[in-house]
């Protein structure tokens, strides 16, 4: 999903645009489900609409029908994803429909879960309800890149956000804070956290930064809904004192591997924080594997040089963000990674590559993703 583009508007149909617009309505709060957004159409006319508000509540199907009432029969029903046929926290919503009495469901994409995929598309088919798919599925797959990241590789989408100098350095001393960028890199941090499932740094910055991580608004009001909060170490412990675990309303985490100290670990329970544990050898894979069995589809981390170094070399950086400041760091200053070079015979060997890019007051802003591998080339020369 763009951070300053607008997907929706390359979905030329307006009823699934709109649908999309309204599934957009419940990022961050619905994991580990997807965000889904239904609208139903009768005579032209909009007659119901609803998305997925969050984890447990009524699906976009029911919200929208409950909505049409008697409109229902008959009409047509836009949806961003391949209605549900089995029981979860909520009846199936294909049944619904079929139970309403829609004439037609235009589905935005296919469910590539295997306990859906194809199965709400047929039952409806099947009783007799004209079923089209979009012709382009792209937008939709990006609304729910979190969610497909999380079934295909059994890890969170994790989003890094890092604050430079011009020079590439993150702080101006090691083991000192300082503020790097401006009123636009704020602004961006609190959009990021609005959006995210679940924010995160490292024992390092709870010590260093004191870090609350709330979702706060220009007027730097706390915000209605807030991203769960998480700390990411493998073996140090921050203070149980620590603003993180004092200050806030939403839950906060502390995913540490079984080598950290168990009294410090108690400790942090006895503040009110969770615990989850994942095995040391596993290194931050482990961690984000331990947040997805957590139902923590995406992730934000706003990560100091060893996270960020640890998710670069690990190669689990799956989008980055870079806000950079008008101002040298110095000789002094520590750099973001620590790890060596990306190289090959001499030259940079590029892992990502820029999809975005903006300013926001001062500040500068570059969004990164993973270069796509070349297709592998056969002998003949033929791509595979």
């Amino acid at each position: 999903m763009s951070l300053f583009s607008d997907d929706a508007s390359a979905i030329h149909d307006p009823f699934l645009r709109r649908a999309y617009t309204l599934a957009l309505r419940g990022r961050g709060a619905v994991s580990p489900n997807p965000m889904v957004g239904c609208v139903i159409v009768r005579d032209g006319v909009v007659v119901g609409e609803g998305y997925h508000q969050r984890a447990g509540a009524a699906h976009a199907e029911v919200v929208a029908l409950a909505a049409a009432g008697d409109s229902a029969r008959g009409a047509t029903v836009f949806v961003t994803l391949e209605p549900c046929t089995h029981y979860g926290r909520t009846p199936p919503c294909a049944p619904a429909l079929l139970k309403a009495g829609v004439a037609r469901v235009v589905i935005g994409m296919r469910d590539p879960n295997p306990a859906v995929s194809g199965g709400g598309a047929a039952l409806l088919a099947e009783a007799g309800v004209a079923v089209e798919f979009a012709a382009h599925e792209g937008p939709f797959v990006g609304l729910n890149e979190a969610w497909l990241h999380r079934l295909a590789t059994g890890r969170p989408f994790t989003r890094v956000k890092v604050a430079l100098t011009l020079d590439g350095r993150p702080a101006l001393y090691a083991s000192r804070r300082a503020r790097i960028t401006g009123a636009g890199g704020s602004s961006v941090t609190m959009d990021l956290r609005a959006a995210a499932s679940a924010v995160a740094v490292g024992a390092a910055t709870v010590r260093v930064d004191d870090p609350v991580l709330t979702s706060r608004d220009q007027d730097g009001r706390a915000a209605v809904r807030q991203p769960t909060r998480v700390i990411i170490s493998r073996t140090s412990v921050p203070s149980s004192s620590a603003r993180i675990f004092t200050t806030g309303t939403s839950p906060v985490l502390l995913v540490t591997s079984d080598a950290a100290d168990s009294k410090a670990v108690a400790a942090v329970e006895s503040a009110g924080a969770g615990v989850i544990r994942y095995r040391y050898a596993d290194g931050i894979g482990g961690a984000l594997r331990a947040l997805a069995d957590h139902d923590i589809d995406d992730i934000l981390i706003e990560a100091g040089p060893t996270i960020a170094s640890a998710l670069w070399s690990a190669r689990l950086t799956d989008e980055l963000i870079v806000v950079q400041a008008g101002g040298m760091g110095g000789n002094a200053a520590p750099p973001l990674y620590l790890g060596g070079p990306d190289a090959a015979a001499g030259d940079l060997v590029p892992s990502m590559r820029a999809v975005e890019a903006a300013i926001r007051g001062e500040d500068a802003i570059t969004v990164w993703r993973p270069r796509k591998k070349p297709d592998a080339v056969s002998e003949d020369g033929r791509s595979s």
